[in-house]
């Protein structure tokens, strides 16, 4: 597909750039790490507003290497291919829910899933520009990925890693092992409540007629999804408490019970 005829690629990155310079940055960060955190944000930038503008199939890694005017071998040097330069979100998001999932904390698991989801999953990343952009760019973002057969199947791809790095998290918190069945489940609990969010941003994008409007949609169906999820959660976070009986449980379950007193044959 083609992007909005009133987008160009300059304009876009025009709004990136604004957005960028309201962020803030560490102010230890040392000059090698700003400089790759840079170069690799500006590879992201330029590759979303050519993608934005001319659709993610029409455009080549040899055209972004050239605009972002580095070697192609420099864009996969930072990234792993074509369709991270758009989701340049995903492993940071993955590993939010992960490290907040990881150690128990004085919060339930359930609050540390909601923080961490709600504060790492947006329609759109571009708070400081005005209620109409940010909606034309998330509608726009949206239609990129849904007319690419490659960024739908790219999203299959995060959430396979999500739930390996997810699942190692939640083994940590409880002292378990990641293919403990309790782990897989709430996992995929912790999964579909991300697929909620992200899919209700795809599907009110659509209609909706103002960001803020998108905003409370997709905050109203995270809710009612959180709704059933907590019970899952809140029993996952009771294995911690009882864990011994669990494993107690375990060691007598059919063919596994435990063996009585032998008679000496000395």
């Amino acid at each position: 597909m083609g992007g909005s005829n009133d987008f160009d690629v300059n304009t876009i990155l025009e709004a990136f750039n604004e957005v960028r310079s309201a962020e803030i940055t560490d102010p230890s960060e040392g000059l090698r790490k700003r400089k790759k955190r840079q170069l690799r944000q500006k590879i992201s930038d330029t590759a979303t507003a050519m993608f934005l503008v001319h659709g993610f199939d029409q455009v080549t890694v040899a055209q972004i290497a050239e605009a972002c005017e580095v070697s192609e071998q420099t864009l996969f040097n930072y990234f792993t291919t074509k369709e991270s330069m758009l989701f340049d979100r995903s492993e940071p998001m993955i590993a939010t829910v992960a490290d907040a999932v990881r150690q128990p904390g004085s919060g339930s698991l359930f609050d540390a899933v909601v923080h961490a989801v709600t504060s790492e999953i947006h329609p759109a990343r571009w708070d400081t520009l005005h209620d109409a952009e940010q909606l034309r760019f998330t509608r726009l973002f949206c239609e990129v990925v849904v007319n690419s057969p490659t960024l739908v199947a790219a999203q299959f791809a995060d959430l396979q890693r999500f739930i390996d790095q997810v699942s190692i998290a939640l083994a940590q918190r409880i002292n378990a092992e990641s293919i403990d069945p309790e782990v897989q489940l709430a996992t995929f609990v912790i999964a579909g409540l991300v697929g909620v969010r992200v899919r209700s941003a795809f599907h009110h994008v659509k209609h909706a007629t103002t960001f803020a409007t998108l905003n409370k949609l997709i905050h109203s169906d995270f809710v009612k999804a959180a709704q059933i999820a907590e019970p899952s959660l809140a029993a996952f976070d009771d294995l911690r408490k009882n864990r011994h009986q669990i494993q107690a449980a375990r060691a007598t379950a059919p063919g596994k019970q435990p063996v009585k007193g032998r008679k000496s044959t000395a």
